[in-house]
């Protein structure tokens, strides 16, 4: 009999009393409404379609079926609301040691991990390396190690590791003078003063140049290569105003290729280009560009074209070189085409499409809009 009274008294306080929300005002139901649709808290979204479906009114049972929380929980959140009211939405603080990454700290790191570390007087060269009393001004190199890592990660700080790339400055002295001019180059274009083109050559080898490829977890895909492998030499000229491309293929990398591709918008066009207009085809220092064919092939248009150099180890500043790279990534990496006719082919078709969508052409070679 005892056993039983025990049990009934154990039921009784497990068993939350039938409880309600004292009664709403207009704000606090529009407030809960609007906090309830936008806060990307899951524990204050839970807290406040529990006050809005005690409000209906709904019994604390009913409740506890459609938010899956037990009634215990359920009657406790209302009872606090009916104690705190809106106050008591706000979550508690956290439990847990206290960070060790102090504001004061966390702006040092801030304002020091885009310098170089050697410059700080460091002897070290890298700032992911686990090093003691890395940040100046600090002793405990562990807290970096364990702490600084996670600080720097996130939407916060958008800091993450990536891979550098390498990259070479350019030695041109006179860098700064052909980059203006080139820009001003642009300019003139984009008023319809000029006919401004930029040119360059890629190598089309039968040698898939290979890349990241989605492949189930274990089977890494194996790619046929050529015994011997073989190549071929395109061009390619692109409008820098009208995204017009133009294209030639060849066995030899020489300057009959480049004078191939010149040649096509040397000739009178029906598409609009202008006659007399002056030209500028903007290349880089390879020795094809200055061979003496193509110097006599300007000498016949003095006042037609004219050749314009980028400065050395910049081919960033040429358009061509994005396009080369959506090139590869359509047809040439992670494909082998048994024959280099085959290649050709897919090159030749990349560039017949293209001719139709000069927007994909503006787009990846990053043209005047």
């Amino acid at each position: 009999m005892e056993a039983q009274n025990d049990e009934q008294r154990g039921a009784a306080i497990a068993r939350p009393s039938e409880v309600y929300v004292q009664e709403l005002s207009a704000e606090e139901h529009q407030v809960l409404q609007e906090l309830y649709h936008r806060t990307p808290d899951a524990a204050i979204k839970t807290r406040c379609q529990i006050i809005l479906l005690s409000a209906k009114p709904m019994s604390v049972p009913q409740i506890a079926q459609i938010t899956f929380y037990s009634e215990d929980t359920v009657a406790r959140c209302i009872h606090e609301f009916n104690q705190r009211r809106m106050a008591c939405l706000l979550p508690g603080p956290k439990g847990g040691r206290p960070p060790k990454i102090t504001p004061d700290y966390l702006k040092r790191l801030l304002s020091i991990i885009e310098q170089d570390p050697r410059t700080l007087g460091c002897a070290f060269s890298n700032w992911t390396a686990p090093m003691p009393g890395c940040i100046p001004g600090t002793r405990d190199g562990a807290v970096f190690r364990r702490e600084s890592h996670s600080s720097l990660r996130g939407p916060a700080h958008g800091y993450e590791l990536l891979r550098p790339v390498l990259t070479v400055a350019s030695p041109d002295p006179e860098y700064d003078s052909k980059r203006t001019r080139i820009e001003e180059l642009q300019r003139q274009a984009e008023r319809g003063e000029i006919d401004l083109y930029y040119e360059d050559e890629i190598d089309l080898a039968l040698l898939p140049t290979i890349t990241q490829y989605w492949c189930k977890r274990g089977h890494q895909r194996k790619i046929e290569t050529p015994r011997k492998n073989q190549k071929r030499y395109g061009a390619g000229l692109i409008h820098w105003v009208s995204s017009k491309l133009y294209w030639a293929t060849s066995e030899q990398k020489d300057n009959a290729l480049f004078r191939l591709v010149l040649s096509q918008v040397l000739e009178p066009s029906p598409d609009g280009a202008v006659a007399g207009r002056k030209m500028s085809v903007v290349v880089d220092t390879y020795r094809i560009h200055f061979a003496k064919p193509v110097l006599a092939l300007f000498a016949t248009h003095p006042d037609q074209i004219e050749l314009v150099t980028l400065p050395t180890y910049s081919p960033q500043r040429n358009p061509v070189e994005r396009f080369w790279k959506h090139l590869r990534r359509k047809v040439t990496q992670n494909a082998f085409f048994q024959t280099i006719d085959r290649l050709l082919e897919a090159v030749t078709m990349f560039f017949q499409d293209l001719t139709a969508r000069l927007d994909i052409v503006r787009s990846v070679a990053g043209l005047a809009a």
